[in-house]
């Protein structure tokens, strides 16, 4: 019998969020876990789904083009409808789906399992049933803490390839994220926007109180020309990585991050999954204060951190 994680929308993030309670999971429970391909994340040897597996890496990120990963998406969403439907129908089967209705596929047919559903109960209905499951909310933060090592050395196995590029001479740099576009959209992500003098001071502050004087700035929009004048006019070397193109993007950012020597952001999923991985804390503009300084391993308690991280 085994647990199927099929869907659990979002970015390539939250695909490696998924994975990390995946993998803890995994390592607590002797079940088999298996998750599906999504558009980011899927099987290096070519299947539709890979197993959960410390001693081995059987996933990977993808490099589909565009119009591949658009074709890919719908095929995907078609299978995962069918595969709910096929364990809704079987008797040795249980479907699922978790969290609040924006936060699994629609169409899907399944029990609906609410907030603060029991883990250990859906692990037990997994060693008699063949269950597969749906939606935003597997967690278990504990598991993750307690077998964090362990997590962070088979996702930096899998992320390896991603890590050749070159950046600065050791590691005396601020990365900078800035996540706008869809942030700017969601009402409750307000405590996640900044504006540009918001994240100068915060920026300047922490490139002085840790004797930094070059940041490295990614970002999902164009970067504030007054931004970078305004730190370059306080002596702060700026340099703003050519990341266009889905792989050239990722193997820069994730080379940066690993050899920065702190990061500030506004919580994108993709830079906390990256820091969980190379960093103990990560740094957030603030209104009030110079800088608010989140554990990574608070950071899902943590507000407004806990907004995107959860």
């Amino acid at each position: 019998m085994a647990l199927i994680f099929a869907s659990g929308g979002g970015r390539l993030g939250n695909q490696i969020l998924n994975l990390i309670h995946l993998i803890a999971l995994s390592e607590e429970y002797n079940i088999k876990i298996l998750k599906l391909n999504d558009s980011f994340l899927t099987s290096k040897d070519k299947a539709l789904m890979y197993g959960i597996d410390l001693k081995k890496v059987n996933w990977q990120i993808n490099n589909y083009s565009i119009d591949n990963c658009f074709k890919y998406k719908i095929l995907q969403k078609i299978f995962i409808r069918f595969l709910h439907i096929y364990f809704c129908i079987s008797l040795k089967a249980k479907s699922y789906k978790i969290g609040s209705e924006n936060n699994y596929p629609k169409f899907i047919l399944g029990k609906q399992l609410k907030n603060g559903f029991s883990i250990k109960k859906l692990i037990k209905e997994a060693e008699i049933y063949n269950v597969v499951i749906s939606g935003w909310g597997l967690r278990d933060w504990e598991l993750v803490n307690k077998n964090k090592k362990k997590i962070i050395t088979h996702l930096t196995r899998g992320i390896k390839n991603f890590l050749k590029d070159k950046t600065f001479p050791g590691n005396d740099y601020l990365l900078v994220h800035i996540r706008r576009t869809d942030f700017l959209e969601i009402s409750e992500y307000k405590d996640l926007n900044f504006n540009d003098e918001i994240w100068f001071k915060s920026i300047l502050k922490l490139c002085q109180n840790k004797f930094i004087n070059s940041v490295v700035i990614f970002s999902d929009s164009n970067i504030s020309i007054n931004l970078i004048n305004n730190l370059k006019d306080q002596h702060i070397n700026v340099v703003i990585p050519d990341s266009k193109g889905k792989s050239i993007f990722l193997k820069l950012f994730f080379s940066y991050i690993s050899h920065a020597n702190s990061v500030i952001c506004n919580c994108s999923s993709l830079v906390l999954s990256a820091s969980f991985l190379f960093h103990e804390n990560v740094y957030l503009p603030s209104r009030q204060k110079d800088y608010q300084k989140v554990f990574i391993e608070d950071a899902h308690i943590s507000y407004p951190a806990n907004l995107n991280w959860n």
